[in-house]
């Protein structure tokens, strides 16, 4: 029974991470509709460039630290049946 409740709290753990990476994505999202507006009001190409790699860096950090946290709870979600299992 005790393992029903790590597999809980990993799952409740993830929930928490992806609705917290779908929360940044969507800010990066937004960000992105908001470039392209710009684009069409006549801004300087230059300043469309440099918002879009600012984007793409939001985006690609989200993605990022969201691999590090899940492998992270993984290996802590490991580490707890192996211990509960031991006792």
């Amino acid at each position: 029974m005790a393992i029903l409740k790590f597999v809980g709290l990993f799952v409740l753990r993830m929930v928490v991470g992806a609705v917290l990476f779908a929360i940044i994505a969507g800010v990066a999202y937004v960000l992105s509709l908001g470039t392209e507006w710009l684009s069409q009001q006549g801004t300087p190409e230059y300043l469309h460039r440099s918002v879009s790699a600012v984007v793409a860096f939001l985006f690609g950090l989200d993605v990022l630290c969201f691999v590090v946290f899940a492998v992270g709870e993984t290996i802590k979600f490991i580490r707890e049946i192996v211990r509960d299992v031991r006792q």
